[in-house]
This record gives C-alpha cells, sequence and structure tokens, in this order.
C-alpha cells in the first residue's frame, strides 16, 4: 500500500474532504501524500506537523478557532477556515519528530469515533514503518475495512468485465443499479475512457488504480466520485475488483477554495515583497543622506559637546536603520531566503557574547543580567549559529524592554537525549511586568503587541518574538512563553542538535579569558572613556586603570612592567600617525614591547592600515565603539593568549578581500560619473568622492547618464538604480549594448537604497560591476573605488 492509499483510506474513513502526510522540513511542511488538495509544501507558518511537537498519541480539535495551537493558523484564520483537525504525530527510531499524518476539514465536529482514530493510528504506524512490516499491510487493510462497513458511501464488487458484481444500500437507492448492470451506464460519458483504462491496468498489473469519475444518479444529478480499485486475486491473478466510491462533490469545491487561497496567499506575498522593496528604498534613501551628513559633519572641526551630540544623531540613525533591517529580516524568512547553515561553533562563547551586549542595553536600569550554563552540555555544537544567535538576542531583547528592576537571566540546560541528538533548552526568565493569559496568542505573532494602544509605554513594531518563533520553528525546535502579571515571564525554547563526532575541541579563540586581566585606557573623550572603561571593567571584570595622555601611560607602562604589567592599552589619537608613533614608542622599550596595542580610530579618519602594522597596533575599534566591535577588537589584541599567532590588525570595513591603496595620483586621475536623481545623495557623494581624493561629474537620470557617456569615456559609473525617465538598470543595459557595438567599457557600481535578499545579484545580473547599498559610508565608497583600481591593474 502506497502513502497515496493511506491517506486517501484516511479521508474516507473520517468522511473528510483533505488527509495527508507532512514532512518537516527546513522550508516548510512537504506533504509526501495528499489527498483531496492540490499542494506539494506547506509554508512554515501555516505547519500542521509542528504544532504536534511534544505530543505521542493522536491529537483531535473539533474547533479549531478555539485551541491556542490553532486558533492563529493562517487557514484557520482565513479562507478556507479549516475547523476541524486530526492528527498523528510521526517519529523517527530516534524518537524526533519528523512530520504527521493530518485531516481537516471546514466544519466542525463535536466527537470523534474511536474507530477512526484507530484507522489513524494504524496509518500512522505503517507510515512510520519499515519495508520489512509490508507484511502486516494485509490486516491493516483489514481493519480499515471494518471501520468501513456501514458507511454511507458507494461500496462495490466490479467484475473484469466491468458488470456490477454487488453494491450496497446507498449504491442502489441514490445510482439505481442492480446486480449485472454495467457500471460504464451510469458513467458521464467523456468519463467512460478513463475507467476503462483504470480497470484494464489493474487487471494487467494486479495493483490498485485510483479512480475518479461522475455517477448520473437515478434524479439525473452529477455526483463526481473517487475510489481505489481494488483487485481480489487467485493464483496471481484478478478476478474482481473491490472500491468504495464517495461524493466529493463538495469537497471539489472546497478544493477550488483551497487553490484560490493559495494564490491570493501567493499574490499578498509577491505584493509585500514589493511594497518592502519600495519601503526600503524610501527609507534608505534619505538614511543616506542623513548618515553620510553626520559623518562629514564628523570630519569638521567641532567642540567635544558638539561631536558628543552629532556621535548620538549618528547612533539614532543607526537605530532607526535597524528596524528597517529588521522588517526585511523577516520577510526574507517568510520567502525562505535565509538558508539553514550548519557549522560547529562554541555555544557557550556564543550566548555569553550575546549577554554581555545586553548588559549594556540595561544600562540606566536596577536590572541585573545574568547568564547560566550547565557545565555537562559539551562545549562545541553543530547547528546555525547566527540563528541561535538571533534568537537569544531578541528574547533577552525582549525582558530587559520590559523588566524595571530585578533581573532577566538566560538559562541553558539539557533537556533530553538520543544517541544521535541532544535536545537543549533555553530559558530567558525575567522580574517583569508580566503577561496575561489571554495575551499569549499574541506574543509570537508579526507586528502584534500586547499593549498597542497610542498611549504605550513600550517602543517598538512587534517583531522580535515573531522572528524568534520562526528562525526556532526552522531549526525544528519548539517556543512558548510562561508569565504571571505582576511577576515576570519565562521565555523558553527547544533546539535538537545532532551529536558531534568525538574529540573535537573548541575553536581556540574561545579559550580567551578576560576577567582580572590589567588595561590601560587612555582616551581623551570624556563620554568615549565612560562607555569603554564600562564594557572592560563592569560586563568583563577586566581591571583598568586611565591615563590623560602618551606621556603619563608610558610612565604607568614602565612603573608596573615587573611587578603587574598591563596587559592590553586601548587609547585614542588625532591620526594615524600619532597612533602608529605612540605604538612604536611601547614597541621599542623592551620591557613593555609585550603589552597589546588596541587603537580607538575616530569614525571620520581615513586609516592607513599598513602603517598602524608596521608601528605594532594589534587591532583597532572605530568610534563610537560598540560593545561587540570592542570585544572583537579585544580578541585580535589579545589573539597570542590563545593562538600561537595573532590576526593581522587591520580589519577591513567590507566582507569581501580589502584593496591595496590607491595612490593619490590615481584618485586624482580616475574619471567618475555619478546618476543620482535625489539631491541630497548626490550632493553626498561628491562631497565623500572629495574627501577621498577623487573628482566627478553628475547627472540625475539614467537617459543623461547614457548622454554623458556617449560624450565622454568614464572610468568609474556609481550608478542609483531607482531614477525618474530612465532607471538605472535600464541604463546599464543600454550602455551594454553601444559597449558591444564597439564603445569603451565602463565599470558600474550601483548605490540603491534596495536591501532585500537577491537585489544585489540583480543589479549585477543586469551588468553592474559591483554593489553598494545605501547609507553608504565613505570606507565602503573607497573600497568598491579601490576594487575597480586593483583589477583594473592586474588586467
Amino acid at each position: 500500500m502506497s502513502f497515496d492509499e493511506v491517506v486517501s483510506d484516511v479521508a474516507l474513513a473520517f468522511a473528510a474532504p483533505v488527509a495527508f502526510v507532512g514532512l518537516i522540513r527546513d522550508s516548510g511542511e512537504e506533504l509526501a501524500a495528499v489527498h483531496g488538495w492540490r499542494a506539494s509544501v506547506i509554508p512554515v507558518s501555516a505547519s500542521f506537523a509542528r504544532r504536534l511537537n511534544g505530543t505521542r498519541d493522536a491529537v483531535v480539535v473539533g474547533d479549531t478557532s478555539k485551541d491556542p495551537r490553532f486558533a492563529s493558523h493562517p487557514l484557520v484564520t482565513a479562507a478556507p477556515h479549516i475547523r476541524y483537525y486530526a492528527g498523528m504525530p510521526l517519529h523517527d527510531d530516534d524518537g524526533q519528530l519528523i512530520g504527521a499524518l493530518s485531516v481537516v476539514d471546514r466544519v466542525t465536529r463535536p466527537s470523534t469515533a474511536k474507530q477512526q482514530l484507530a484507522a489513524l493510528r494504524v496509518a500512522a504506524r505503517f507510515v512510520e514503518g519499515e519495508l520489512s512490516r509490508r507484511r502486516s499491510i494485509d490486516e491493516a487493510n483489514e481493519r480499515f475495512r471494518e471501520v468501513f462497513d456501514g458507511t454511507s458511501d458507494f461500496v462495490m464488487t466490479i467484475g473484469t468485465d466491468g458488470a456490477l458484481l454487488h453494491a450496497n444500500d446507498s449504491a442502489v437507492a441514490i445510482l439505481g443499479i442492480t446486480r449485472g448492470t454495467p457500471l460504464l451506464h451510469i458513467i458521464e460519458p467523456d468519463r467512460r475512457d478513463a475507467f476503462r483504462e483504470s480497470l484494464a491496468a489493474m487487471i494487467a498489473t494486479g495493483e490498485p488504480q485510483r479512480l475518479e469519475t461522475t455517477f448520473i444518479t437515478a434524479g439525473g444529478t452529477r455526483t463526481i466520485v473517487e475510489g481505489w480499485l481494488r483487485p481480489k486475486l487467485i493464483d496471481g491473478r484478478a478476478v474482481l475488483a473491490r472500491v468504495i466510491f464517495r461524493d466529493i462533490t463538495d469537497r471539489k469545491q472546497f478544493e477550488a477554495d483551497l487553490g484560490s487561497a493559495r494564490d491570493a496567499a501567493l499574490e499578498s506575498a509577491r505584493l509585500k515583497t514589493q511594497f518592502l522593496t519600495n519601503v526600503s528604498h524610501e527609507i534608505r534613501t534619505p538614511m543616506n543622506g542623513i548618515v553620510g551628513m553626520i559623518d562629514l559633519l564628523l570630519a569638521t572641526a567641532l567642540s567635544v559637546e558638539q561631536q558628543d551630540f552629532a556621535h548620538q544623531a549618528r547612533a539614532s540613525a543607526e537605530q532607526l536603520l535597524s528596524i528597517v533591517n529588521n522588517t526585511l529580516y523577516v520577510s526574507n524568512l517568510e520567502a525562505g531566503s535565509l538558508a539553514a547553515a550548519s557549522v560547529d561553533f562554541d555555544l557557550h562563547r556564543t550566548l555569553q557574547r550575546v549577554v554581555e551586549v545586553m548588559k549594556i542595553a540595561a544600562l540606566g536600569k536596577d536590572l541585573d543580567v545574568h547568564f547560566v550554563y550547565d557545565d555537562t552540555l559539551p562545549p562545541i555544537f553543530r547547528g546555525n549559529q547566527s540563528k541561535l544567535r538571533q534568537v537569544a538576542t531578541n528574547l533577552l531583547d525582549n525582558a530587559i524592554k520590559f523588566t524595571e528592576s530585578g533581573s532577566v537571566v538566560l538559562s541553558v540546560s539539557m533537556q533530553t537525549e538520543t544517541p544521535t541528538h541532544r535536545v537543549v533548552r533555553f530559558e530567558v526568565r525575567d522580574t517583569g511586568i508580566g503577561i496575561a493569559e489571554e495575551d499569549r496568542l499574541l506574543l509570537f505573532e508579526k507586528f502584534s503587541q500586547v499593549e498597542a494602544t497610542s498611549r504605550r509605554r513600550y517602543q517598538g513594531v512587534g517583531l522580535g518574538l515573531a522572528t524568534a518563533r520562526q528562525l526556532v520553528e526552522t531549526m525544528g525546535g519548539l517556543i512558548d512563553a510562561d508569565s504571571t502579571p505582576g511577576r515576570g515571564s519565562t521565555f523558553w525554547f527547544t533546539v535538537p542538535f545532532p551529536k558531534v563526532l568525538a574529540g573535537q575541541k573548541p575553536i581556540a579563540s574561545s579559550d580567551l579569558e578576560f576577567r582580572g586581566k590589567r588595561v590601560l585606557l587612555v582616551d581623551r573623550v570624556p563620554t568615549s572613556r565612560r562607555i569603554v572603561r564600562h564594557y572592560v571593567e563592569q560586563t568583563w571584570e577586566m581591571r583598568v586603570e586611565t591615563a590623560n595622555d602618551f606621556v603619563e601611560a608610558l610612565t604607568l607602562l614602565r612603573r608596573d612592567a615587573k611587578s603587574d604589567p598591563f596587559r592590553v592599552i586601548l587609547f585614542d589619537a588625532s591620526s594615524d600617525e600619532e597612533a602608529a608613533a605612540f605604538a612604536r614608542s611601547v614597541r621599542d622599550d623592551a620591557t613593555i614591547s609585550g603589552t597589546s596595542l588596541l587603537y580607538l580610530a575616530p569614525s571620520n579618519q581615513l586609516m592607513n592600515h599598513e602603517r598602524l602594522r608596521d608601528g605594532g597596533v594589534h587591532a583597532y575599534a572605530t568610534k563610537p565603539v560598540g560593545q561587540g566591535e570592542l570585544f572583537d577588537a579585544m580578541t585580535v589584541a589579545l589573539a597570542h593568549d590563545a593562538l600561537p599567532l595573532a590576526r593581522p590588525a587591520a580589519q577591513p570595513f567590507d566582507p569581501r578581500i580589502a584593496p591595496p591603496p590607491v595612490p593619490q595620483e590615481a584618485r586624482r586621475a580616475l574619471r567618475i560619473l555619478v546618476a543620482e536623481d535625489n539631491f541630497l545623495n548626490m550632493k553626498l557623494t561628491m562631497s565623500q568622492l572629495q574627501k577621498l581624493g577623487y573628482s566627478g561629474d553628475s547627472v540625475s537620470n539614467g537617459r543623461e547618464a547614457i548622454e554623458a557617456i556617449a560624450k565622454q569615456t568614464y572610468d568609474v559609473v556609481l550608478m542609483d538604480c531607482q531614477m525618474p525617465v530612465v532607471d538605472g538598470y535600464d541604463a546599464t543595459s543600454e550602455i551594454r549594448r553601444r559597449e558591444r557595438a564597439g564603445a569603451a567599457r565602463h565599470h558600474i557600481i550601483a548605490m540603491t537604497a534596495n536591501a532585500l535578499e537577491g537585489d544585489r545579484e540583480k543589479c549585477l545580473a543586469a551588468g553592474m560591476d559591483d554593489y553598494l547599498a545605501k547609507p553608504t559610508r565613505h570606507e565602503e565608497l573607497d573600497a568598491a573605488l579601490g576594487r575597480y583600481f586593483a583589477a583594473h591593474v592586474s588586467a
């Protein structure tokens, strides 16, 4: 018996329009067999099987709209408005949930017969079974037939010539047929050939054949039916066929409704993606001007107070950009664009870094943030590190937002273990405001918030917990919350991790221990000094001493060189020349030359990485420095505590390989055209080019760009994608067409506010050579022009 037969029989047993076997996949729920529904995959958000996690027996929901597990299901809240669900979870040999055998209907049911549940359980066990259990299929079929005795459907026995040998009372009364009547007489004419072919195939192969046909009843009504022609074999030869036909006229309408709902969902997803693309562009275009102009402002002579104001404005702009990116992140999740990448990683170190960042988010509150890790857990796990980090960050951020005093604790422990997997439980407990039971259903829904009035105290767009739920489900886990109003909440999730090979060790850098190491801080900006000191002293429990200038710093370094030496120096400077000079003064003194140097660089400075490296600087972090950036830089600076050789000091801004520096004479000679319709962004880009030592011309749309190139050859074109008259894509296509006809080739770099998954690939497919997403910082622009120069010279 095939899976198709199983789901068909289960649907008949339940008198339900739809039954299916769904298997859990990263992309959703794959339908291995389906009856009554033309679909192959159910999205993650609409998965039925995932809602059975933790259940071993059949689940029956008479009214899905009132059940917490299904009340928010998209096919319950919208067309076709499913109201009944019965399902049996499917497990592998290790006990892991792999799918479910499900039955759904549009109407509620007050009860479900024991015989129907028995049929569901038997069918599920069959699906789970191996080939060796095929010997028990006949017994299972007999149990199914016992369930079908007395059914109101059309039960028939048909001879190999197509004549009716037996029919139950329903068939006789409704169809008006008697023993010996050729079944073709009551089949609609255009369906008769299909009946003959199915009957002939059953006789020839001895295998069951599915048949869908249309009967003309005794009253002249067209009735669409389906069933399986099952042969009775004697000496290996089919001598007759048994079949149970069911009226599926209503189900066909239901199937049409499901198809319409699916089409509407796909169209909605397409429109939403288009909307997010437009919103992304419209927001990022002014954000490019805001962030860029602040960068240019920071490059001018400002007082300490003015610099502090500008840095705060820059931080607010970055926060707004983060909200936009979070919205796009959810969109990418729903589109399946964020594929799971399994790697070996240090779970303890990953979560420790998240907690350290969250401690900064709790500043200003009477709140302790703790991390509790079960020491019996192994150091290395295999899974999706980035997704796990994102879930922990979202839950901790949510807990801190709604907790004014007390504590927030992230704890990690083993929940269960099998020979092949470990299921790890993660809990975030807080002493915050708590959540009422009636509001729990809203927690993990997109753009939903428990406090959603115009007078709400807590800000946000309602994406953090929704993102966490989707990420956990794509990792095969389960997420939920327990809470009491006024006494706090516990958000928990579980993730199954496959066991890694024995003998694997944690990465060397995860063994670095900051606690207790002595730090000398030389930062002449009070605000920056206060923030950095908090990171290293309060968060990482390092011993910190400050110096006002380099002279005092060298005095302190030499004074304690033998008794209690400083392990690392965090220092700022007005330029990379000054930074390199101070570093050399430390390197040239044998008594203190082993001290690591970490440069706190101004954000408006174009650094000479070679000069810093030659001077002896181990690492740098750009002001205003975040905790994560400082942690990474500190790890680099102290890397030789754990690694034989430290990583290079130069850390490129772009994730790709950093190009070599471009000589000033080459910068002046480069011919650049900027195509940008937004005046502020055009002015910003021209100012950035000038500050980088380049010069260029500008046009305001794609047509003007084509005309400018026809009059003069440019080395590089900075092309905005969305412009009036002719956009960047069409302009690039026309430029490339003319180049194929003999015109000189131009290096085209996309500068676009489009930042959805696939936009970079779209630009490159249009013929562009490189891609920069707005807001574009001068470092990124410099790196892109450097990549052009490197390729041009190598050519």
